[in-house]
């Protein structure tokens, strides 16, 4: 796991998302308990609380972290394309991490947080470009696309991630609804 988490900057919090990280290569996440991850990062309970609600927040926390260092390269001119490619790059060297991560259908998991903050990534790029996202069509256009998105993305690490990358950056940009395409200026490349 060494590198895996190497954009967080303070000593407690890649403590803690490396034990994670070393928990689930042969642990289901709903499985694991705060107190296994303390015990492996060596980190107090109290430290972990001031920190964190609970392991879903730890484990969200980093893969918002990782977000940043990928897709959020957007806002500073990396395309689409590069970015997509940073992100699935880190899923895919990972694998029994995030097939352990997008398994859990918790109210609180990653999956539900990946949709939750694609949706008001997507919500505010589209406000920005003056489209009424309050609308039933865009709610349920933007809902359709990002479940449709990350159902594929379950799939593919369900599967091993056996397609490239590029296979499913083109799976992904074409499930995207041509509105939205046209409203984000989003190219291929």
């Amino acid at each position: 796991m060494s590198g895996f988490f190497e954009y967080i900057q303070e000593e407690t919090a890649e403590k803690l998302a490396l034990a994670l990280a070393e928990l689930m290569e042969t642990e289901s996440f709903d499985k694991i308990t705060t107190s296994e991850i303390l015990e492996q990062s060596g980190v107090s309970r109290s430290t972990f609380y001031r920190r964190y609600r609970d392991k879903y927040d730890l484990l969200t926390s980093n893969y918002q972290q990782l977000l940043d260092e990928t897709l959020g390269k957007i806002a500073e001119g990396l395309s689409f394309k590069e970015s997509f490619f940073r992100l699935y790059e880190a899923l895919k060297a990972h694998p029994s991490f995030f097939k352990n991560a997008l398994s859990s259908d918790e109210p609180n998991g990653l999956k539900q947080y990946i949709f939750r903050k694609s949706y008001e990534t997507y919500d505010q790029l589209l406000k920005k470009q003056g489209i009424d996202t309050d609308s039933t069509y865009y709610r349920w256009l933007l809902t359709g696309y990002l479940k449709g998105a990350l159902e594929v993305t379950c799939i593919w690490v369900e599967q091993d991630m056996k397609e490239p990358i590029d296979f499913l950056f083109h799976v992904s940009y074409e499930l995207i609804p041509h509105e939205i395409q046209i409203h984000l200026a989003l190219a291929y490349m």
